[in-house]
Formats: C-alpha cells, sequence, structure tokens
C-alpha cells in the first residue's frame, strides 16, 4: 500500500486533458486480487468496535478413546481436554489521495471515479497478498519436494525438451496426488490447490508422445479442478521463474489446503472512503481506511510443495 500522499495535481493528470481525439476504452491497472480473501478463509469475522484487535478462533484437540477393556468392571483414567485458541491480529490499512479540483474540470473522464477504484483494488491486493503470506509461514507436517523448470532458452527446446518429456508436469502432479492423499489420511479434507500461472502452465501444454491420463478439467480453457482439488491460479503466489532464480527449499510453488481450517480472517472496519474539500485550497481530500487481519488457523491444513533445484 502506499504510504506517502500521492498528489493529482496538473502535472499528473495532464495526460487527461483533451487536446486530441479519445477513445471510450478506460484501462484500468493491473492487479491481482479478490482470489484469495473471502474465498478460501475458514472464517470471515467482524469485530465490533471496543473489542481490542485480536480475534480469538476457539478449537478443540482431539481425543483418544481408553480401551479395549478386558475385564467387567473397569475404572476409566480421568483426561482433561486443553482447550486452545488461534488469534488473528487486526491492523490498519489505507490510502490517501490529493485532488486538484481545477486539475479534475479540466480533464476529461471520470478521474476521481477511477483514482477511488484503483485504492479499492489496492486494499484487496494487501489482502491476498497477506493470505498468501499467512499460508506458507506456518509449516505444518505435510511438505514435499518436486524438481521443476521454468524455462528453456529457446521455444524449440521448450517443446521438445520440456514439453514432450512431460517430466515436470508429472512431478509436479504427483507431489500434489501424494500431499492431498497425506492429509486424507491424516483425517483432513484438503479441497484447494493454490499456484502461480508460470506453475500451472505445465498442465495446459499438450504432450503427443504420451498424452497421460491426468485427473485435470477445464472450464472454457482454463484450468479448474485438479485430483479432484479446486484449482486457484493466482499471482500472489510465487512464480516459477522466482523459483528457480533462488533455488531454495523455502521456495513454495504450490499449496494444498483444507479450506475449512486453513486460514482465518478478520475484520474491524471494512474498507470505508471519507471525502473533504478544502476549499482555500481548492482540493480534494480522499481517503480510505479498513482494519482488517489474517492468520493460518491449522498448520496441517496447509501442504507445500517446495523446489530443492536452482
Amino acid at each position: 500500500m502506499k504510504t506517502l500522499m500521492e498528489l493529482t495535481d496538473d502535472t499528473t493528470v495532464n495526460a487527461w486533458v483533451p487536446t486530441q481525439a479519445w477513445a471510450d476504452l478506460i484501462m484500468e491497472a493491473s492487479a491481482c486480487y479478490g482470489q484469495l480473501s473471502g474465498v478460501i478463509t475458514a472464517v470471515d469475522y467482524d469485530l465490533a468496535a471496543g473489542n481490542g484487535n485480536v480475534v480469538n478462533v476457539r478449537y478443540f484437540p482431539a481425543r483418544t478413546a481408553q480401551g479395549p477393556f478386558d475385564c467387567g468392571c473397569e475404572c476409566l483414567s480421568e483426561a482433561s481436554t486443553a482447550l486452545g485458541v488461534r488469534p488473528i491480529t487486526i491492523q490498519q490499512y489505507g490510502d490517501y489521495d490529493k485532488m486538484c479540483e481545477y486539475s479534475l474540470w479540466k480533464a476529461k473522464g471520470p478521474v476521481k471515479e477511477g483514482t477511488l477504484n484503483e485504492m479499492a483494488k489496492g486494499l484487496a491486493v494487501a489482502r491476498d497478498a497477506a493470505i498468501w503470506t499467512a499460508l506458507t509461514a506456518r509449516i505444518g507436517s505435510y511438505v514435499t519436494y518436486t524438481a521443476m523448470a521454468c524455462s528453456a532458452p529457446s521455444a524449440t527446446d521448450a517443446e521438445s525438451t520440456y514439453c514432450c518429456t512431460g517430466r515436470y508436469r508429472k512431478s509436479l502432479y504427483n507431489s500434489i496426488v501424494s500431499l492431498t492423499q497425506e492429509m486424507k489420511g491424516g483425517c483432513l479434507n484438503p479441497d484447494t490447490v493454490i499456484m502461480h500461472p508460470t506453475v500451472s502452465k505445465w498442465f495446459y501444454m499438450m504432450d503427443y508422445n504420451e498424452l497421460p491420463q491426468y485427473s485435470l478439467q477445464f472450464t472454457n480453457g482454463k484450468l479448474t479442478l485438479l485430483n479432484g482439488l479446486k484449482v486457484i491460479e493466482t499471482g500472489n503466489a510465487t512464480s516459477c521463474n522466482a523459483i528457480r532464480a533462488t533455488g531454495s527449499t523455502t521456495s513454495v510453488m504450490a499449496v494444498v489446503i483444507d479450506s475449512s481450517r486453513a486460514v482465518g480472517e478478520a475484520w474491524g472496519k471494512h474498507p470505508e472512503f471519507y471525502e473533504d474539500f478544502v476549499p482555500d485550497c481548492n482540493y480534494w481530500k480522499e481517503v480510505v481506511w479498513m482494519y482488517w487481519g489474517c492468520a493460518a488457523l491449522d498448520p496441517n491444513a496447509v501442504a507445500t510443495i517446495r523446489n530443492p533445484y536452482p
């Protein structure tokens, strides 16, 4: 998010002042948002004012039955359950722009409205980025490693060496299947896999030599289901090129989650806009604030696939 005040004055609005012909299309900024927040979170809580800034999600640890017993008269041993909580800390996010009325008057098109829209998108971007960080920050019981390559020196090499052997696609797919089954074996319910589009690209590539029978589903050309898991492709995840560049085992290529318990988010204030006009200086102050936080609830509900090679 922006930390310095931006000034929408004659200089920044100059490109919108009519001097030539204008098309109807107005392009918006490219941003990855709205793919994780409110989509994969297990809890979406609204905190009332006056209750601090921490939301506690309660949980019950699993219990183990006693027995079997051979005799007819047996006494059970006391086994108390230590109840637990997972805290979600709410923090402030905001944005601020100062718009000169004279500049707005000269410009053609919805300068103010478009800027406010981008401010709202910026908050959504921050939420998705924070959720991805929460998903990958805590390592649970389910981790696997798979070799991946992200690019080839030329298109020919990409087709002959990388595409048609299908080894990276197989490695990634098998890792996802393995983690899914391990999580099921741990009595979890994995339902979603999240990865960067440059990682999921391997499932889009054709393999004329082998045509493996992957459990994939495409809807309108978009990968929507993989091994029974809902697929979310987001630019917030670590890109394949970044993974290859670092060569670190901490580089997360994909995560498989049980969305019913993986991550939670909490609100203290949904995005709220404020507008003030300063008549003696002839400008508008446009401000937006939100109070929001997220946290991983159960680290074991997030399985990570990592790349061990540069």
